[in-house]
């Protein structure tokens, strides 16, 4: 009897230990980059002799439950003259990022580049993992493309009035990998958005998404998993990361994915693309100044 008793506890101990390991681990979704805007400011981060830039959005540039692309950026010998800071928070529509504007003017970076809109298309394409966003249902607006195209042209028009930064917009990566689907169709009618807005306020259209439609048209790959509109998906590649410790792109092979984890968020085959897609712009913007 007390050998039974014994194996319980054991079990016991062992599920409450595994439990709490499980939201610890959890918890770090919410821990911001280590160089977001408030912590740059009030640590004294700005290096000497170096050029400053901002990337702005939500998930995909958080860069925790997505491949973070910011610090690939960082890494790169082609911008070695480049500090970078990561105003990405996960969740964030470009509503949030307009709220949250006055921590990336106040670092006043010399360069600046926007990727925003997949949790505002989300309300859409995938309404079951918009209705666990909280950020969601605290706006004033409900999520749509007119709403998101007046926010973006806000976002944009407040950083070029109160920075003098270059700014860059990056379009939206694919949903899923079946480029003919419904929610790849609403994307683009989201980078439709972007790339007039970039027109209209003279700042630069960088095309992530279509380098990424490209590498799969590349790997005759056109029709793969298309986005799961439940957040089954999501959920099995958070535990997965967060607390087995797989890697995103173990997780990409594991759901059938050649770019994403799991139908929304990079793994490091495109994450290194958005990387490229910032250093293209810093280059051209070199170039530039020295004509």
């Amino acid at each position: 009897m007390d050998l039974i008793y014994g194996g319980i506890l054991v079990l016991l101990l062992i599920a409450a230990v595994s439990l709490s390991l499980y939201y610890q681990r959890k918890s770090r979704i919410k821990q911001l980059p280590h160089n977001n805007p408030k912590a740059f400011m009030e640590k004294g981060l700005r290096q000497e002799g170096k050029k400053l830039v901002a990337v702005v959005g939500g998930d995909a540039v958080h860069g925790n439950i997505s491949y973070n692309f910011v610090d690939d950026a960082a890494r790169r010998k082609n911008c070695n003259d480049y500090q970078f800071i990561n105003a990405g928070v996960n969740g964030s529509t470009a509503y949030d990022v307009l709220q949250r504007l006055d921590d990336v003017i106040a670092c006043q970076p010399e360069f600046i580049v926007i990727l925003v809109g997949l949790n505002d298309a989300a309300a859409k394409i995938a309404p079951d993992l918009a209705k666990k966003n909280i950020k969601l249902a605290q706006q004033l607006e409900k999520p749509s493309l007119l709403v998101y195209e007046k926010n973006l042209a806000l976002i944009v028009s407040r950083l070029k009035s109160e920075t003098s930064a270059k700014i860059g917009l990056l379009s939206l990566p694919v949903v899923g990998e079946n480029l003919f689907s419904k929610a790849n169709k609403e994307i683009d009618q989201y980078n439709e958005v972007i790339k007039k807005t970039a027109e209209m306020t003279n700042v630069s259209y960088l095309p992530f998404n279509e380098k990424l439609k490209a590498y799969l048209k590349g790997k005759g790959h056109t029709r793969g998993r298309s986005l799961k509109t439940g957040t089954k998906l999501y959920e099995k590649a958070i535990i997965e990361h967060f607390v087995y410790g797989y890697s995103l792109d173990r997780i990409s092979v594991r759901n059938g994915y050649l770019l994403l984890t799991d139908g929304m968020h990079l793994n490091s085959t495109a994450g290194m693309m958005a990387a490229h897609q910032i250093e293209l712009f810093l280059k051209k913007n070199e170039l530039k100044a020295i004509q």
